[in-house]
């Protein structure tokens, strides 16, 4: 199995786009993915990458494999 590796913010918005999640809203430091009834709340902060604890929290909320997310 590949290893998560952290990703910036809009790599992370640019993924969730592919898998028919709607533009991002901003609500205060987060970004927000909404693909009803799910709603991925993503931390923008222009000095950090997402840490791959929080990656893989958001891969098991959108029910996808580590797998299937490396190949997006």
């Amino acid at each position: 199995m590949t290893r998560l590796t952290p990703l910036k913010p809009e790599e992370i918005v640019r993924k969730l786009k592919k898998l028919w999640y709607e533009w991002p809203e901003a609500w205060g430091r987060h970004l927000h993915m909404i693909k009803w009834p799910n709603i991925i709340p993503i931390p923008k902060h222009w000095w950090s990458e997402i840490w791959v604890g929080l990656i893989s929290k958001i891969i098991k909320e959108i029910w996808i494999s580590r797998d299937e997310r490396i190949e997006l």
